[in-house]
């Protein structure tokens, strides 16, 4: 430990044991700072942030109990190990410590062996600490990545989805243009050669029109999914708060998954009021449903060939309600405990990431500021509940933690 000096705050009201601890801890190779009093060690501890704190238990002004408990606070999710200098031996003293914050004692007169001893077991379990949150964020960032990366890649899906579902009225678009196109010509040479009678001019109204109208409403039908797919592209990149129409949104992410239910014969039925609004992570909405549908089509309905998803959205004390059903397979219990956790999966290989769920779970509590309770039974299906305030204002005291294990 003499290769590896730390800062150490000594608080002790004697200035002979005060002295005397100096002594100890700098012919270790430590840096000392002193205080006389709690309070002076409560703003040692501020200025100077020691690795360790040597804190007597009797000292004037404010004791090494609430010194401790200050020092605790101020060090937040930093693990400073606090060791009491007491010659208090009750057991309701040193529960007391504990309780105070207090990480070990030493009594009074102090051995300079155990002392040593102590610093250096201290400090071992620190740096083990640093080590460990080290990890824990660095797994944070990795977990927040792959989230984001499954984001995009629903969104690439999504993309080639929409690109196959537009080819299809714009094909039929251009088929009938080109058909009015070809009656034109047809007409245009009647017309040159004298012969255009009533009979096919009647005839040439009827199938243009015909043809004008299948155009129109195919190029709608097109126009229509692109604005739905720029929405929901544009709602899941920003992340940014709006009002929407539920019925619409809600519609507009079914028609986006169009491509997925195509394939399949499994019914989905949406219950909303039509003039439900709310103010809301869009995107965040439209991920949770997307999740949600994508996790029945992978996991629930497999052996069955025409299942049933149903959708309720209702409004109960300025709470938006969803209540997310399908008649699946379900689940047991050990994997109900285990649903929310990153990288979980029944089905890996086979269409699973394991981090559909966790999506889920995290949009909801950290973009939606919402709760979501899950139920399932083999056999019987699952069911998803999920509340979120009709309209949320953010304010610094109400940011949530993505969920990681």
């Amino acid at each position: 430990m003499e290769n590896n000096p730390i800062k150490i705050l000594i608080a002790e009201d004697s200035n002979a044991d005060r002295l005397i601890l100096q002594k100890i801890v700098e012919k270790q190779g430590h840096q000392v700072v002193l205080a006389s009093d709690g309070e002076q060690a409560v703003e040692k501890f501020k200025e100077e942030s020691p690795q360790i704190v040597l804190l007597d238990v009797l000292m004037p002004r404010m004791d090494g109990f609430e010194a401790a408990k200050e020092i605790k606070a101020i060090a937040g999710d930093d693990l400073v190990p606090i060791i009491f200098l007491t010659s208090l031996t009750d057991s309701e003293s040193l529960a007391k410590g504990l309780s105070a914050g207090g990480d070990d004692f030493i009594s009074k007169p102090y051995d300079r062996i155990i002392l040593k001893a102590k610093i250096e077991a201290f400090n071992r379990m620190r740096l083990g600490h640093q080590q460990l949150q080290l990890a824990l964020k660095n797994l944070e960032k990795f977990q927040a990545r792959l989230v984001e990366r499954e984001k995009m890649a629903s969104l690439g899906e999504l993309v080639a989805g929409i690109a196959h579902e537009v080819n299809t009225p714009i094909g039929i678009g251009v088929t009938a243009t080109s058909h009015l196109s070809l009656l034109i010509k047809e007409l245009s040479k009647s017309y040159d050669a004298g012969s255009l009678g009533p009979d096919q001019l009647d005839h040439f109204l009827e199938r243009a029109t015909e043809s004008i109208t299948i155009t129109e409403t195919n190029l709608n039908r097109a126009a229509e999914l692109i604005r739905s797919f720029k929405q929901v592209a544009v709602d899941q990149s920003s992340g940014a708060k709006r009002k929407i129409n539920l019925l619409q949104h809600l519609n507009d992410i079914l028609l986006s998954l169009r491509p997925h239910l195509k394939k399949v014969k499994h019914r989905v039925t949406l219950v909303c009021e039509k003039d439900l609004s709310c103010t809301c992570d869009a995107g965040a909405l439209t991920q949770i449903l997307t999740n949600l549908i994508m996790n029945s089509l992978i996991h629930a309905f497999i052996g069955i060939e025409s299942g049933n998803i149903t959708i309720k959205i209702e409004l109960q004390d300025q709470q938006i309600k969803m209540t997310y059903r399908d008649d699946g397979v379900g689940m047991d219990e050990a994997c109900l405990e285990k649903i929310y956790e990153p990288f979980f999966t029944t089905r890996r290989g086979q269409g699973g990431s394991g981090l559909g769920a966790n999506i889920i779970f995290n949009q909801v509590n950290q973009a939606l500021h919402g709760n979501i309770e899950t139920r399932s039974q083999p056999g019987k299906g699952t069911q998803f509940y999920i509340s979120f305030p009709q309209n949320y204002l953010e304010t610094p005291a109400t940011k949530d933690k993505i969920r990681s294990f």
